[in-house]
């Protein structure tokens, strides 16, 4: 068997690279506080936006009208599929060639990509198309909403190209950990899209396009401050049609190839519920489960952006060669990430029913239990992520791929089961994405990624452990207050859910974390703190 740094030779050798230089490895650490920083208030504002937004939404169109929005996401999620999985590729090979100071190489690998993606987006315009066209035909949309739904397609279709041309600018600000220039840039967007939603919604009846409007005006400032940031960021790139190379081409297909099965799978896991929802139960139900589901989508964008600080920090320690640090690193990683994703998570679960119901209205509060079956789950499942950074660092992404695919098939297949044949009804779907996504990120993932860096197969397991049972002490403390004490309004909840937070970081910061935990949390703040 191959030994790890071998590998890392080999594969830096296939693709005609040498080891890349540390100096990225220094910005990255120098200036890590700041990254964190900027991505807390960015996902603070994120989730302030998002809780505000979905109830302006229902006052506006309706329930049934509503649900389009979701929907209409969720299937253009499977679009974008193979466009996010060669720009994961490309965040891989560009910061290799950044961070080596080859600009020569790093030009081949950026405008095959540019060009590459240009070529995707070609392709997949017709299918767009037809897919707006017959939406209306295809699944259950309200009477007297069939033109705005189509409308809301097309309009979110072409900002999803946009978004994705403009990812190729992107990944300057990632190579170079400039995630403060990266949320201030995504920080506009957001006000963009909101912006412009409200001012229309204000100065005309209210209507689906008005939606699609906001979103593809925060696709153009998206790209406009991406480019921005490609040019400040890394002046010696060029976009240049002669700069394309079929080989670079290979390289990057081969390990987007397989990512593309991933991101499949990971969509049926994810983002598959909805369609079943709208298929089985029409679009009245659709509006609900997908306000319900916004909790689950924030919960896993929060989890992302968290994590990406991370991803540049394990791929340096690759490209040294530190694979002891990696492996310590990705464990630290999980085990953070698990226990700070069980608070938010176990809020949701204990505060369910109340928070439904001041958020939503007393309608809503039947279904605290779907809440429950759509977040339970997160924070083992999301927990993982950052095992796949360390999988997408050694290119071992074929199994893992493989792997995802047959779960989110499972998935649709007992989602499906559930739905019709049991009394479960719409929780049912949550339920199956539940089971199938657990038992994949705890018997393949963790103990495949152990391989991969040979650990001992329950090496990561720990680490997941540690999130799943504060996210049951987080529930239990949530709901034992509802019993004493059930909010009724904004005040009480903020006041009740403070409560039990700092109940819970006090007692993981005394029992769960160890010193060199504690060390990596201290190195995130800023020096004059520390």
């Amino acid at each position: 068997m191959m030994q790890p740094d071998a590998l890392r030779k080999k594969d830096l050798t296939e693709a005609g690279e040498a080891p890349p230089h540390t100096s990225q490895i220094g910005s990255a650490r120098r200036g890590f506080a700041v990254n964190v920083a900027s991505n807390v208030i960015y996902m603070a504002v994120q989730t302030v936006t998002s809780v505000w937004f979905t109830p302006y939404l229902i006052a506006h169109l309706g329930i049934a009208a509503y649900g389009m929005w979701p929907l209409v996401n969720t299937l253009l999620a499977y679009l974008s599929v193979f466009t996010d999985s060669f720009n994961s590729a490309i965040s891989r090979f560009l910061t290799i060639d950044l961070g080596r100071g080859d600009s020569h190489t790093a030009n081949r690998t950026f405008n095959t990509a540019l060009f590459g993606v240009m070529g995707i987006v070609l392709a997949l315009t017709p299918v767009a198309l037809a897919l707006a066209f017959v939406f209306p035909h295809v699944f259950d949309v309200p009477p007297g909403w069939e033109r705005d739904a189509s409308l809301l397609f097309g309009l979110v279709a072409l900002a999803l190209f946009i978004s994705v041309i403009g990812t190729n600018f992107a990944v300057s600000s990632y190579a170079h950990s400039k995630f403060l220039l990266r949320n201030l840039v995504n920080l506009a967007v957001l006000s963009a899209r909101i912006g412009l939603a409200v001012a229309l919604f204000s100065l005309f009846p209210a209507r689906l396009w008005h939606v699609g409007s906001g979103v593809l005006l925060g696709a153009i400032v998206a790209f406009l401050g991406y480019v921005v940031l490609w040019h400040r960021l890394t002046p010696e790139l060029h976009v240049h049609m002669r700069a394309f190379d079929r080989s670079r081409l290979r390289s990057l297909m081969g390990m987007g190839g397989w990512i593309v099965v991933d991101r499949a799978g990971a969509l049926l896991l994810k983002r598959i519920d909805l369609i079943v929802v709208n298929m089985i139960f029409g679009a009245t139900m659709t509006g609900k489960y997908g306000a319900v589901m916004q909790f689950s989508i924030l919960i896993n964008s929060l989890a992302i952006t968290a994590s990406t600080v991370t991803n540049p920090v394990i791929m340096n320690r690759y490209a040294q060669g530190d694979f002891v640090g990696l492996k310590r690193l990705a464990a630290q990683s999980v085990k953070l990430m698990g226990l700070a994703l069980a608070l938010p998570v176990g809020l949701l679960c204990g505060f369910s029913r109340p928070l439904l119901s001041i958020w939503l209205g007393p309608s809503f509060r039947e279904l605290d239990l779907l809440l429950v079956f759509l977040v339970a789950h997160l924070t083992l499942n999301l927990g993982a992520t950052p095992l796949g950074y360390v999988l997408s660092a050694f290119n071992r992404v074929r199994w893992a791929g493989i792997a995802t695919l047959i779960a989110g098939v499972a998935n649709l297949g007992l989602a499906i089961a559930l739905a019709t044949w049991s009394s479960w009804g719409v929780i049912g779907v949550a339920l199956a994405g539940a089971i199938v996504w657990t038992a994949k990120n705890t018997f393949f993932f963790p103990i495949y990624t152990a391989h991969v860096v040979k650990a001992p197969w329950w090496t990561f397991l720990p680490s997941l452990g540690f999130g799943v049972l504060g996210t049951l002490a987080v529930a239990g403390l949530a709901y034992a207050s509802t019993l004493v004490n059930m909010p009724d309004n904004w005040f009480t909840l903020v006041a009740s859910a403070a409560v039990v937070s700092l109940i819970y970081l006090v007692g993981a910061g005394t029992l769960a974390l160890n010193r060199h935990e504690w060390q990596l949390l201290k190195d995130m703040l800023p020096r004059k703190i520390q």
